[in-house]
């Protein structure tokens, strides 16, 4: 999976990203998830853009806040995951 950081991409023993960025998830609020691989980080750049939708779907964040894939180049909204309602008995900290 081409995930990268920065200047770096995830994957060990690789410097610098094997394709060029092309979206970037992205929420107001820290992201968590099985396939998130920096929990609590606010964004985080992919090469494909299926990757990266199903990477938002499957990740969740706090209640409120919404989860969104942009196209890099164009700025433009590709996927949005819309805010869960908080659970009954969430108590905010």
């Amino acid at each position: 999976m081409d995930i990268c950081d920065g200047d770096k991409c995830a994957r060990a023993g690789k410097g610098g990203c094997p394709e060029p960025v092309g979206y970037r998830i992205r929420s107001a609020r820290p992201i968590w998830g099985a396939l998130w691989p920096r929990p609590g980080a606010h964004e985080l750049d992919v090469a494909h853009r299926c990757v990266a939708v199903a990477m938002a779907a499957k990740s969740r964040t706090e209640p409120g806040a919404a989860i969104q894939v942009i196209h890099v180049d164009t700025g433009q909204v590709v996927y949005q995951k819309p805010s869960e309602p908080p659970r009954e008995g969430f108590a905010a900290a």
